[in-house]
């Protein structure tokens, strides 16, 4: 009976380890990403904003609009693009990495809430915006 009780404690112990490791695996890998591709991925959210900036009335909000990228509200990074219609059983659809598999930062811009989203896609080195 104690036997069993030090196999179950070290089984526990070596779970707590592993998942302790994948999760400052994948922070540090977050990270770094972001680090890596931030000023990529701001550049290319303000040059897809260009016809929200052309769209624009006044000044002040094309300034607002193409000045929201450089400090948004939220970053982070997402795997996989969820607006992609591709199903996990299709893999050999074109798209299907671009579903499931490519690294995306996402940035939100707009203060006290967000008015626009701007998903980076790290491989194909492009940019979308969406309304919110």
């Amino acid at each position: 009976m104690i036997m069993r009780s030090v196999v179950v404690a070290l089984a526990l112990l070596a779970g707590a380890k592993v998942y302790t490791q994948d999760q400052i695996y994948r922070s540090a890998t977050e990270d770094a990403l972001i680090h890596a591709y931030r000023a990529k991925a701001v550049d290319m959210c303000q040059r897809a904003s260009t016809a929200e900036i052309a769209a624009t009335p006044t000044e002040a909000a094309r300034r607002t609009l193409n000045q929201a990228w450089v400090k948004p509200t939220s970053l982070r990074l997402v795997i996989g693009n969820n607006d992609v219609d591709v199903r996990i059983w299709e893999i050999d659809h074109a798209a299907w990495a671009m579903r499931f598999k490519f690294p995306y930062l996402v940035m939100e811009a707009g203060e006290p809430t967000p008015f626009a989203r701007c998903r980076y896609d790290v491989m194909l080195d492009r940019a979308s915006i969406n309304a919110l």
